[in-house]
């Protein structure tokens, strides 16, 4: 009688629905297509190209945030969360956008923190770190897609790592929290240097024949 009760509440209940949903387009395991001019696709060429705007704002404003930073920002964020989704629930998975995505993330993040290190906001070590390391993950990415003849998606923790990387930039740009950024500085770093851990596990069973999506 409770689980009957349980179940009812739970078809009837919007946010279990909307959960649902999300987590069956998730789980579709729809095999990628060689679509190129995507919705997912599009908006991740959007975000790369909002990065200019972004800085151009930023520097002409002496160096100070305000309202039209905060909306460009805000479209960055939106795309990102929404060029997979919209990929999965519009039947568009396409090769193109596996590497197209976390390219699209890696533009972001390095683009926007050689910015704040020319400008003096943020150590040399941590810049150069931030680009050795998506410069090895697109080598390896190249590595499997000509030995195994297919892109391998990024990880959760590679996604992760990019999220506090960019909760960095942003408390370094739009606050004076001294306190905070040094926090998100270095979770940035350790997550940085796990998810290249799991990329690097990952990419050895990879090359040794591991099956893969």
């Amino acid at each position: 009688m409770r689980l009957a009760l349980k179940r009812i509440a739970s078809q009837n209940n919007p946010l279990i629905i909307i959960l649902e949903t999300a987590n069956n387009i998730s789980e579709t395991g729809q095999k990628p297509t060689k679509q190129i001019w995507t919705v997912g696709n599009f908006l991740s060429v959007s975000r790369i190209l909002a990065l200019p705007i972004l800085i151009w704002l930023h520097y002409a404003n002496d160096f100070q945030p305000n309202l039209e930073m905060k909306l460009v920002v805000g479209y960055i964020i939106l795309s990102d969360f929404l060029d997979g989704f919209a990929s999965r629930a519009l039947n568009q998975v396409s090769e193109m956008g596996k590497w197209l995505d976390p390219l699209a993330d890696k533009a972001c993040a390095g683009i926007l923190f050689a910015y704040v290190w020319w400008i003096g906001m943020v150590p040399s070590w941590l810049f150069g770190f931030i680009v050795l390391r998506d410069v090895l993950i697109l080598a390896g990415s190249l590595l499997i897609k000509q030995k195994r003849g297919k892109v391998a998606m990024s990880v959760m923790a590679g996604k992760i790592a990019v999220n506090i990387l960019a909760l960095y930039w942003l408390a370094l740009v739009f606050t004076d929290a001294e306190t905070l950024t040094l926090i998100l500085k270095y979770a940035s770093v350790t997550m940085l240097g796990y998810s290249s851990y799991i990329y690097l596990k990952r990419g050895y069973e990879i090359m040794q024949g591991a099956q893969y999506e």
